[in-house]
């Protein structure tokens, strides 16, 4: 279904291709660091819309509501909303028309329901539409486009999109992990020498052979890196006085992983949280793993580069 007066924005992010339409204007979409990862190509792997969605006209009552085709979604969440409340969005003939297309593959999709917007993700085709009500055209200007947008599709293409930041040296990448706040930028800062594809959010992608790139992403405080590199060992991070180095196996960042992305995961069909669940284990395995303890001021960059080429 085509959206007059858009915005259209093309990007290629370890090399997958993703197209987001608005028929609203959206800032962040405009800044350098997603200008870097621009792509030319007209064609997409993901698909994602948004849309400010006028009701039915005035005086006049909808034939068909969202509620009425609620039970043909199993997958269907709502936040602080009843789903089968009227609203006008939820009678938009845009919406209905994209869950009418559904209809016929609907295990295939999820809805997240709230009272000024619905989202539909449609995993067959690769597309998120995005529907607002026009109250909502303030905020998408000035929204961040979160990560998971761009993440929900990514296990059809053999990549993850991870919570870490990663630093190349001499081809090799340092890859940290750790929980909000727990240090992945200032390690980042910290490494004198290497090349940083992110400090936030890393894009790990399995090659034909097997093995694994990392590639660097629009969401970093650092200048957009669109460069990538194997890893070279993963490191789970821990504030300390001291820096040290303990070698762990490929379990320990397995669980790591699994628990700290368990909310992109929820809403997933079971089929591809087990494709997650195989790619989160396959990525553990493709290098070595160690615990790293160092302090806010502090890192050993020589016994890091002795973990990279070991």
């Amino acid at each position: 279904m085509s959206i007059s007066g858009t915005q259209d924005h093309r990007f290629s992010i370890g090399g997958v291709r993703f197209s987001i339409l608005s028929n609203t204007e959206m800032n962040c979409l405009g800044l350098k660091r997603f200008r870097a990862f621009l792509s030319g190509s007209p064609a997409s792997d993901v698909r994602v819309h948004y849309t400010l969605a006028e009701g039915t006209e005035a005086g006049r009552e909808p034939q068909l509501c969202l509620k009425d085709l609620l039970p043909l979604f199993p997958g269907t969440s709502s936040s602080s909303h009843d789903p089968a409340k009227d609203c006008a969005l939820h009678a938009s003939p845009p919406l209905l028309q994209t869950l009418a297309d559904c209809a016929d593959h609907s295990s295939m999709v999820t809805l997240e329901i709230r009272g000024d917007s619905v989202v539909v993700k449609d995993y067959r085709s690769h597309r998120i539409d995005s529907f607002h009500t026009p109250g909502n055209a303030v905020s998408l200007k000035n929204a961040r486009v979160d990560p998971t947008v761009f993440s929900v599709f990514l296990h059809d293409f053999d990549a993850l999109l991870v919570h870490s930041s990663c630093v190349i040296f001499e081809g090799r990448a340092a890859v940290f992990l750790a929980m909000d706040d727990g240090g992945k930028t200032t390690a980042a800062c910290l490494c004198s020498g290497g090349r940083v594809l992110s400090d936030d959010q890393v894009l790990f992608r399995k090659q034909p052979d097997g093995s694994w790139l990392a590639y660097g992403t629009p969401w970093t405080t650092f200048e957009p890196n669109t460069g990538n590199a194997a890893p070279g060992a993963f490191f789970l991070l821990e504030k300390s006085d001291r820096f040290s180095l303990q070698k762990l196996g490929p379990r320990e960042l397995f669980s790591f992983l699994w628990d700290e992305h368990k909310a992109a995961r929820f809403m997933l069909p079971k089929v591809y949280q087990t494709m997650l669940f195989d790619l989160y284990r396959d990525l553990s395995m493709s290098a070595p793993v160690y615990l790293m303890k160092f302090p806010r001021d502090h890192v050993d960059r020589e016994a890091i580069l002795k973990c990279l080429n070991p």
